[in-house]
């Protein structure tokens, strides 16, 4: 097959070794990123499946008013703040609404609640009995480190260095591109394997990285890239910035309007599915609801497309939607428009459930793309040129990366069953559950270092998880009753998580029984696999040679045949 031509000498090397230097950097940082964003994608789901009492079929008659004056007899809402109610979904069968207490001292706390559109229950988010879902989502971008923004910070800095190292990867490739990609084999040296692994599935995954790294450094990235613009364009007015995304945001309201009977909630609704047939209300904002001035702020989606959503800004006092402040569909501005175009590539919310597999496979992809990255720069390094102290750093440093990479799977698995252990009322739930994820995570990163080859650490990471996936669908049933075979019919996206975790472990073990044959803890080396860096072996050592002196230089002139000297 023809080559593309390539880089020159220069410019190649220059940018091979950037290319390594990026990657290992960042490369359990990216693992984490693409292992918990791939969970995180189903994170509705995952919460349904996690909470018994968001087990229930969608309500076709939607009472807004009601769910809107249910959570405000509670949590005695401040309406001069932003109140937003998210409609019920497939994936979260409930009312979610976010608005705001004023409390005696005039201080402003936010809150959260669940209200399930039968009987009007309510679910304080602020203190979750169970957080599964959100503890993964939250992870994908290193929510958990303590210091505001600065895991949100540092996923973005991450997704930068790999928007980085897909180029540079593209750049030093380029030449052998389509022979590597026609010509993999799963035989040779490793050094081979793992690099034509690494090359054709990036190849496979390449618009799929791309555009999570693109938009992951936008997310991560966003406040500090606009602090320049901030000041250098609006003075310093981070208010003016937000309005060219969302215009609504400059509308005012006040806060001393008196009373006003307005329409419904229910009625405004109704009338924006006469007006966008076709499309759906995703989620509502209102502001000084109950008097005169009230606005109300509608999400429509017609769920077709990727640039298919709009916002409507509505007095709700006559149900005018005022249109300078709105971003219809088909007519939005262009910030706005890619905006939502970021968010909708980001978390796959446009395509439905097959769209959502495809990502979580791509993404799997990635985390197999990822190590076997690492794997090349170990074994590249496995030769006679570095000393037995650097071979050693470089094979500590790779169990590490392995084991805090292979050790997510089976910590997955654990934090689902511990959701199903632990007691549903016990005090403090979500919090006993995250710690026994990430202590248990802890744990079996520890475990792993103790394993010196990397077979063994794969093979077993394998096994543990294998083992573990099977119990979840188990302790569920046990648990809530929910099998199978009866969520099947009542809650598809329970079953499919079950599902999920039971194909999950046959899957693993499958792998650690017929295909991953080598025995971890043989003392005899397998030909082709990774060995521990060590000290040299007794190798038979080469005998000096008798020292041969050189013939004596024979002058020019005397090859010459000149001899009168």
């Amino acid at each position: 097959m023809k080559k593309l031509k390539g880089l020159g000498n220069r410019t190649y090397n220059a940018l091979f070794h950037t290319h390594t230097v990026a990657g290992i950097v960042i490369s359990f940082g990216l693992f984490v990123i693409f292992y918990a964003g791939a969970y995180a994608l189903f994170r509705h789901e995952i919460i349904q499946w996690e909470n018994p009492d968001m087990r229930q079929e969608v309500n076709a008659d939607l009472d807004l008013d009601a769910a809107l004056a249910k959570v405000d007899g509670v949590y005695e809402l401040d309406y001069s703040q932003n109140t937003n109610l998210r409609l019920p979904t497939e994936e979260s069968p409930v009312f979610t609404v976010y608005g705001a207490q004023r409390k005696a001292d005039s201080t402003i706390e936010r809150m959260a609640a669940y209200v399930s559109p039968d009987d009007m229950h309510i679910q304080d988010l602020n203190e979750p009995k169970t957080t599964v879902g959100d503890t993964i989502y939250v992870l994908h971008y290193f929510g958990q480190i303590p210091v505001p923004r600065l895991g949100l910070f540092l996923s973005g800095f991450v997704a930068l260095f790999f928007l980085f190292a897909i180029v540079s990867g593209v750049m030093i490739h380029w030449r052998n591109l389509l022979t590597k990609f026609y010509a993999f084999v799963k035989e040779g040296k490793w050094k081979t394997i793992w690099t034509n692994a690494h090359t054709v599935l990036g190849v496979i995954g390449l618009p799929f990285q791309l555009a999570y790294a693109v938009t992951g450094a936008f997310f991560g990235l966003l406040t500090l890239v606009l602090l320049p613009t901030v000041f250098l364009m609006y003075d310093g007015d981070t208010e003016k910035v937000f309005e060219k995304v969302n215009p609504a945001s400059a509308l005012t309201i006040d806060e001393h309007a008196p009373a006003y009977e307005h329409l419904s909630l229910n009625v405004l609704a109704a009338q924006i599915k006469e007006a966008y047939p076709g499309f759906h209300v995703n989620r509502v904002s209102v502001r000084n609801y109950g008097k005169e001035d009230a606005l109300a702020f509608w999400n429509i989606d017609d769920h077709k497309g990727i640039f298919s959503s709009g916002n409507l800004a509505m007095r709700m006092k006559d149900g005018v939607v005022l249109e300078e402040y709105s971003l219809i569909p088909n007519k939005r501005s262009y910030s706005y428009g890619v905006v939502d175009f970021i968010t909708k590539l980001h978390f796959a919310t446009f395509g439905g459930g097959l769209l959502k597999i495809l990502y979580f496979v791509l993404a799997m992809i990635t985390c197999f793309m990822i190590i076997s990255g690492v794997l090349i720069w170990r074994t590249a390094r496995d030769n006679p040129r570095y000393t037995f102290k650097q071979r050693l750093f470089h094979h500590r440093v790779t169990k590490w990366y392995l084991a805090i990479c292979l050790s997510m799977f089976p910590a997955f698995a654990l934090i689902f069953l511990a959701n199903k252990i632990v007691p549903m009322d016990m005090v403090g739930r979500a919090s006993t559950v995250n710690t026994i994820f990430f202590l248990g995570w802890l744990a079996l990163t520890l475990v792993g270092l103790a394993w010196n080859r990397y077979s063994a650490q794969n093979r077993n990471y394998l096994l543990l998880g294998g083992m573990l996936s099977l119990f979840v669908p188990v302790a569920n049933g046990i648990a809530t009753g929910g099998w199978v075979w009866e969520t099947w019919q009542t809650s598809p996206s329970v079953a499919y998580i079950d599902l999920f975790w039971f194909f999950s472990g046959i899957t693993a073990l499958v792998l650690v029984f017929f295909v991953l044959k080598v025995k971890p803890d043989s003392d005899k080396p397998q030909e082709g696999q990774i060995e521990e860096a060590s000290a040299p072996t007794n190798a038979p050592v080469r005998k000096k040679l008798p020292h041969k002196p050189k013939p004596a230089m024979v002058k020019y002139s005397r090859l010459r045949g000149n001899t009168s000297s």
